[in-house]
């Protein structure tokens, strides 16, 4: 039957399923014989089975009896004839598939592990096409209830994958629970540990993608294993461009848009040349990687890693044991997951410490980020006699005048962040502590440099300088401690202390507020004593009953130049007046306000008939 006639059946059964159901089975026995010859030679195309299968998809809800039954053709044929298929035909049998399972025809246990077995063939859209069906399948289960047992037969079977042999499915795989993970559809603590452990998979490219998943969870993941493995090409860069990239993309794009317009003036040029400024300029959203961040959010991958000690001390293992087959890319990436583990949980690994000890050369290659990684693995509990060489190598091959002042510059902000974390770190221990110019004369000889040439030198050391201040000022010379030192007022740090809050910080301010001093404030010419007693605001120095009775008779249509000498007189008080603090001012205001309207209590003098009445005097 033509696609066209399909079409009009298939409207007529999903409307009258009783009435069509012959012409239905007529096309579930054409169904039937296609399979059947299809299985017999599974790459020759066949464009009517195409037709019939999205047909029988779609009218599977109304004979239900029949639609399992052409589900279960579906199945058999993904699993056994499925990498050698036509591509066309099994794109439509996927496609098909995935409705079926939607009209409750196959159940979600059957449908993913054939779905995930196709994800090794080299078909880049099938591929595309199978992940987003998966991870809709799994969104659509969860989105009323948790079915457990479902979601443990799933999970068991993707983890078994992911530590299979077969390279390709296994960084799919892989990829595929960290996007689950990542949109929250599995997000329990067995799924990050599982994904952790792919890091110690043989391959590169797996232990890359792991290593990054465990850094940042909440990053999408850059590329499933695709690039440059297709007969396609890569995949597309538009999906793994994030933040520059893209805004560097389109700006060259919005140039070459304007070069190929006719007309050209320097007004236009210059409107376009700010406008790709500003895109390129702008401001990354904060990562969600650092050590910080993920302290601040407990759900994170590297927050959920089971025994992170033995997690990190195997990854340090690993890393000692294929350095030599790996790239020096892979080789950063396992040093920043390591030095991440020890920032974040706190770990002691110092065999750590001497292998970055080897890096730290101003030529060496990303020499920079080696040196953020030394910094990120100092925490408070590492014993500082670990982290002293360090500082010392440091000083001795980036700081000294025979290096640039880039290099210089770069050694100082490198041992100030050290120091930050671990204090004790450029102290020479084999000094006696009696003699603290002997202990520090590391700190002083790099504090010199806050006189050098270069801005970025003289900044570096002068950031090192302010740290000391606040950390052990007592190590500084005298003029660098600052006006404002007192002598004994800061402690000197020791290894493994902890500064315990036994108060909550500003309480005593409660405490103060509830004291009951009487404070005297003059509101309108009376003394009011704030003693926290509403009843009691009035002292006797307040103009007498008789007074204020006059001056309420007071005619205040006077003449206009009785005004005026009114009015200048009141200025004239106002300005000799002293200016008197009003802690409470709304609240005594509303006091007077409630005092004024009270009916049994003599009236409140104003203010400025109190001062026209002394000035006229």
């Amino acid at each position: 039957m033509p696609s066209t006639g399909l079409q009009e059946l298939q409207s007529s059964c999903r409307r009258d399923p009783d009435s069509y159901r012959t012409e239905f089975l007529t096309q579930y026995g054409q169904f039937q014989a296609l399979v059947a010859s299809t299985e017999l030679r599974p790459s020759m195309e066949s464009k009517q089975l195409e037709n019939l299968s999205s047909f029988m998809a779609h009218v599977s809800s109304a004979y239900p009896v029949e639609g399992r039954k052409v589900a279960e053709y579906h199945i058999r044929l993904l699993k056994e004839y499925g990498a050698s298929m036509h591509h066309d035909l099994r794109r439509s049998l996927v496609k098909s598939t995935t409705i079926m399972y939607r009209k409750d025809a196959i159940s979600i246990e059957s449908m993913v592990p054939v779905l995930f077995q196709l994800l090794s063939v080299r078909d880049k859209e099938l591929r595309k096409s199978i992940s987003a069906s998966i991870i809709s399948s799994l969104q659509h289960a969860n989105r009323k209830h948790r079915n457990e047992a479902v979601v443990k037969s799933l999970q068991k079977f993707m983890y078994k994958t992911i530590e299979g042999a077969d390279v390709a499915l296994v960084k799919r795989s892989v990829g595929l629970s960290i996007e689950l993970f990542r949109r929250q559809i599995w997000c329990d603590e067995k799924t990050a540990n599982v994904i952790g452990s792919a890091v110690f998979h043989p391959s590169p490219e797996v232990m890359i993608i792991a290593a990054r998943f465990v850094l940042d969870s909440e990053q999408k993941p850059r590329g499933d294993g695709d690039e440059n493995e297709d007969e396609g090409g890569s995949d597309d860069e538009s999906d793994n461009d994030t933040g520059d990239g893209s805004s560097s993309k389109r700006a060259k794009e919005m140039w070459k848009t304007y070069n190929l317009t006719g007309k050209k003036n320097a007004r236009k040029s210059a409107r376009v040349q700010k406008a790709m400024k500003k895109m390129m300029t702008k401001k990354r959203k904060p990562s969600s990687g650092s050590a910080n961040a993920m302290k601040a959010n407990p759900f994170s991958a590297i927050m959920l890693i089971n025994n992170p000690q033995e997690y990190t001390e195997r990854l340090f293992s690993d890393l000692q044991t294929r350095k030599k087959n790996i790239s020096f890319d892979a080789k950063l990436t396992m040093i920043n997951l390591i030095t991440r583990m020890i920032s974040v949980h706190e770990l002691l690994v110092l065999n750590l410490y001497p292998l970055l000890q080897r890096y730290l050369q101003p030529h060496q290659e990303r020499v920079t980020v080696i040196l953020a990684y030394l910094a990120q693995a100092c925490h408070s509990l590492v014993p500082p006699d670990a982290v002293q060489p360090m500082v010392k190598t440091i000083a001795d091959t980036f700081v000294t005048d025979r290096c640039s002042e880039e290099t210089i510059a770069v050694g100082l902000n490198s041992i100030r962040e050290i120091c930050a974390r671990v204090p004790l770190a450029i102290e020479d221990e084999s000094v006696a502590e009696s003699d603290v110019e002997g202990r520090a004369a590391l700190l002083r000889d790099l504090v010199a440099y806050k006189s050098h040439r270069d801005k970025g030198v003289s900044m570096a050391a002068r950031s090192l300088i302010q740290l000391f201040r606040e950390i052990n000022p007592a190590l500084l010379v005298k003029k660098d401690r600052g006006r404002g030192h007192v002598p004994g007022s800061t402690t000197t740090p020791k290894y493994g202390a902890v500064d315990v809050q036994e108060t909550i910080e500003g309480v005593n301010l409660l405490d103060e507020g509830d004291s009951g001093d009487e404070e005297e404030l003059i509101v309108d010419g009376a003394q009011v004593v704030d003693d926290g007693d509403s009843d009691s605001l009035l002292k006797e120095n307040s103009p007498d009953d008789d007074d204020a009775e006059s001056i309420e008779r007071e005619d205040l249509s006077a003449a206009d130049s009785d005004e005026r000498a009114e009015v200048s007189g009141v200025a004239s008080v106002r300005g000799a007046l002293p200016k008197v603090a009003l802690p409470h001012t709304l609240e005594i205001s509303g006091r007077l306000a409630g005092i004024a309207e009270c009916s049994d209590c003599p009236p409140l003098p104003s203010l400025n008939a109190e001062l026209g009445h002394g000035a006229s005097a």
